[in-house]
């Protein structure tokens, strides 16, 4: 295993050999993750963690995350947490090769969850059951994000389950763009047809 000491050299080698390299740069937070997988590291310039030189604060990495086994290195944006980026990567390990998909849990048969789906996103009765026939893959893309959405719709009591999956033929790749209700429906929407045709 990969010491303390050797991840911390491991991110001061990288930081000093990427521009501006004459920067001088130190450590001011190491620990492990939960799983002891991983060195999580933050640095910063010298003169901003020693001497408060607020001018010489380097932005835009949260946290340095070295592999306990490899020494490989992975960048934590400013804008993402060290917890999230953690479970992207051990949703990875577990799809393997495979692929994550968001698709409704129920059937057309099921009446009540039909109108549910059908007044919620404000479409016909035939597109709805196409959504839960033909076009039922809906959203496929990181775990976490695809959580998120099946947490928005089971307010809207729409039930969906995560499942993975070899392909997913065109089923909506999720970012964080789709975040809110309308952004759902908006693309659900696309997939029916509906939105072109209005």
């Amino acid at each position: 295993m990969i010491t303390s000491q050797q991840a911390q050299d491991i991110v001061l080698n990288h930081c000093h050999s990427s521009p501006p390299c004459s920067e001088q740069f130190t450590i001011y937070f190491c620990e492990l993750s939960p799983k002891k997988d991983f060195w999580i590291i933050r640095c910063n310039s010298e003169r901003y963690v020693i001497y408060n030189q607020l001018d010489h604060c380097y932005v835009g990495v949260n946290a340095y995350l070295v592999d306990t086994t490899t020494g490989k290195i992975d960048i934590v944006g400013s804008g993402e947490s060290v917890e999230d980026f953690l479970q992207d990567i051990y949703d990875v390990q577990t799809a393997s090769n495979q692929y994550y998909l968001l698709h409704p849990a129920f059937s057309k048969e099921n009446k009540i969850p039909l109108l549910h789906l059908k007044h919620w996103i404000g479409c016909g009765y035939i597109d709805a059951i196409n959504l839960l026939t033909i076009n039922k893959n809906w959203f496929t893309g990181k775990r976490r994000y695809l959580k998120h959405i099946q947490v928005l719709l089971d307010k809207q009591n729409i039930e969906t389950e995560i499942i993975l999956v070899d392909k997913t033929e065109h089923a909506i790749i999720v970012d964080n763009s789709i975040w809110f209700e309308e952004d759902i429906k908006k693309e659900l929407r696309k997939v029916i047809g509906y939105e072109s045709s209005r």
